[in-house]
Parts: structure tokens; sequence; C-alpha cells
């Protein structure tokens, strides 16, 4: 049986990502890009900046908190700086160049939908590099546990070996999954993922037609009319 991209909980919110109908077309070329690279904050980055939103009022900013479980039973506190919008956040960094991450990283955004269905944007530091992935084996939509649609991305062998020796190096830490400069989600990797497959799941609200639309984004093309 095909494992779940991440074998995790993800944390605070529905993941925002994308699907497709039925098998795509062997090796698939991407019109733009997915990264697969590690969250990692080494020097608190993200930390500073919620210091900073706290302190001032007017940023139009939040911060939320989350115990997040971690692999062999422990857990971890996170903290995460959100928006209404992206560009919010990314103003309110450009205007505090003192709150920059560290050398070799930089912040990410991802949106996200709440309770209420409203969307908004979560900040992560990531690490700058990681796999680049332009050409898939295949993509398809297909219904989780849940019976909610998921998209199942296969790679071709050089991205799936690499995709492996990645997972296995990230063990117990979030990958995010970034096109366009907006990461679809960030999960927790709890093992290692040896298979050259993975799967993007997305809120419990979101219909078929949505996941169908979401997945020509992510593939670049055209939904039929």
């Amino acid at each position: 049986m095909l494992r779940s991209l991440f074998v995790l909980v993800l944390a605070l919110a529905p993941v925002s990502v994308f699907g497709c109908t039925g098998p795509a077309n062997i090796e698939v070329e991407l019109g733009r890009p997915l990264i697969l690279t590690t969250v990692d904050d080494p020097e608190d980055a993200l930390k500073r900046v919620a210091d900073a939103v706290q302190a001032d009022g007017q940023s139009g900013l939040d911060v939320a908190d989350a115990l997040v479980p971690r692999p062999g039973g422990t857990s971890s506190h996170e903290v995460f700086v959100t928006g209404p919008e992206k560009h919010v956040l990314e103003d309110y960094m450009r205007t505090h160049p003192e709150l920059a991450p560290p050398a070799e990283h930089q912040f990410a955004y991802e949106r996200l939908r709440g309770p209420d269905g409203r969307t908004y944007w979560r900040m992560h530091c990531v690490k700058v590099g990681g796999l680049t992935v332009r050409k898939l084996a295949s993509a398809s939509l297909v219904d989780g546990p849940d019976d909610q649609p998921r998209i199942r991305l296969r790679l071709g062998p050089e991205d799936g070996r690499s995709f492996a020796a990645l997972t296995t190096q990230a063990v117990g830490q979030r990958l995010a999954v970034i096109q366009d400069e907006e990461v679809l989600m960030a999960p927790l990797i709890r093992e290692p993922l040896t298979d050259d497959s993975f799967e993007i799941t997305l809120g419990s609200a979101t219909t078929r037609a949505e996941v169908e639309a979401a997945l020509h984004q992510l593939l670049g093309r055209r939904p039929r009319g």
C-alpha cells in the first residue's frame, strides 16, 4: 500500500494544496518547478519576528503557537506568525530588515483556511536550496481513507532517490513544498520516505472541483471548460 507523503498529524490548520483528475501523461513537465526543502530556524528568527509583532499593536499580524508531536513520543513548541494576506507579512519584513532570517535561509509563506472558511497566511523559515522537481512521472486524483480527494504525485527515479535522501535527513522536521514562492504545505516528517510517490491533501471542506482546479494550477494547465 502506498504510504501518504508525510506520515503525520498536521498542526493548526488544514493544508492548502492541490490535486488532479485521473492519471496524467508520463513525464509531466511542470511549468513552474516544485521546491522541496526543510523548515529550519537555527537562530530562532521566527521567535524574534513573533516578539516584534506582539510588541507592535499596528503590525496587522498575529502570533499563534502549538504543541507539535515529534518522533519518539516527544513534542515541541512552535510559534507561527500569521497575516490576512501574504503581502502584509512581506511588507512587514521589508520594513524590518533587522528581523531578516540567517544566511542560507529565507522566509516563505503558506496559505491556509481557518474554521470560518477565511484564508490567512502563515510564515515559515526555510533552508535555501533543497530538491527542485521539474518533471513528474505521473499525477492523479485519489480518494483518501477519509473519502476526501487528494493529489498523488510520482517522481522520476532520480528525483525519487533525492527525495528519499532528503526525508531521511529531515526526520523530526517539517518539509516545505513550495511553488511560485508559496508554501503549498509544510508537514512533519515522522520517518524516512523511500517511495517515489507522495500525496498532498486539502482541507475537509474542499470540493472535488476545487481540488481539480488546483491541480491544473499546480501543473500549469488551463481547466477544461
